[in-house]
């Protein structure tokens, strides 16, 4: 079984939490498909990190380093655990279930924090460019959002996914597996100061989010894979994905 913590593993984030505005000033390089996930993240986050002001992202700073500290990621679902059965409905309104799914095989979750985030977007185009590979090992493709179900299709749009995106209202399932929290004030107030306003996006008032994360679910329900990410700048690649779900169908 295979359990990442990108919070202990790839340190804490100096990046921006949240920022409409880069999301959709964002370009994706030409060469994108040629680099390494991580590198593509990186190259964003120096471009956020020059067009952000540094009092902005002191305070964005200082939410990520404190929810780090609050020990989140480490209570969250991890391999070896049994993972929460639950049933979502995509963008079109389109019913998925988890008990379902596993009868046919294993399940890769892609916990995303919505189409505001261009790391996010990134992320998702580069779990697309392994879907052929996920699929063909017999495992089921999903992602899973907090957003609204237009911003779901909007994203899937947008990122041309093959994959559906469930529309996780209220971050039930998020809060299932650990990765649900809480936007701070502070935070709050420096966001919407920048035009983003994360209860629109979402649909609710509540101003939480949800932590990027992968999980490979074995037919039986157990989580054989996760990768949690509390610095939403760091995500493993998803070449990493591929030996784990060949080792399901091996077996």
């Amino acid at each position: 079984m295979h359990d990442k913590n990108n919070s202990n593993s790839r340190g804490k984030t100096t990046e921006a939490a949240l920022d409409k505005r880069l999301c959709q000033g964002h370009t994706r390089p030409r060469d994108e498909t040629k680099m390494l996930l991580q590198d593509k993240l990186d190259a964003l986050k120096a471009e956020c990190l020059a067009k952000t002001p540094p009092k902005v992202t002191l305070v964005r700073q200082r939410a990520v380093e404190g929810l780090a500290a609050s020990g989140l990621a480490e209570r969250a679902m991890h391999a070896g655990e049994q993972a929460p059965a639950f049933q979502l409905r995509d963008g079109y309104g389109r019913a998925f279930s988890s008990r379902e799914a596993l009868h046919r095989g294993p399940i890769v979750l892609v916990f995303y924090r919505g189409r505001w985030c261009p790391y996010c977007n990134i992320d998702l185009r580069a779990i697309e460019a392994a879907s052929h590979d996920i699929r063909s090992l017999g495992a089921s493709l999903v992602g899973v959002s907090q957003q609204t179900p237009d911003n779901s299709l909007e994203m899937q749009r947008r990122n041309a996914l093959s994959f559906a995106s469930l529309v996780d209202a209220g971050g039930k399932v998020a809060h299932a597996f650990g990765l649900r929290w809480k936007v701070s004030d502070e935070l709050r107030a420096v966001e919407e100061g920048c035009g983003m306003n994360l209860a629109t996006f979402n649909g609710d008032p509540s101003w939480t989010l949800t932590m990027p994360a992968r999980y490979v679910v074995a037919p039986g329900g157990m989580i054989e894979y996760a990768d949690i990410s509390v610095d939403y700048t760091r995500r493993g690649d998803p070449s990493e994905l591929i030996p784990v779900l060949a080792h399901l169908a091996a077996h």
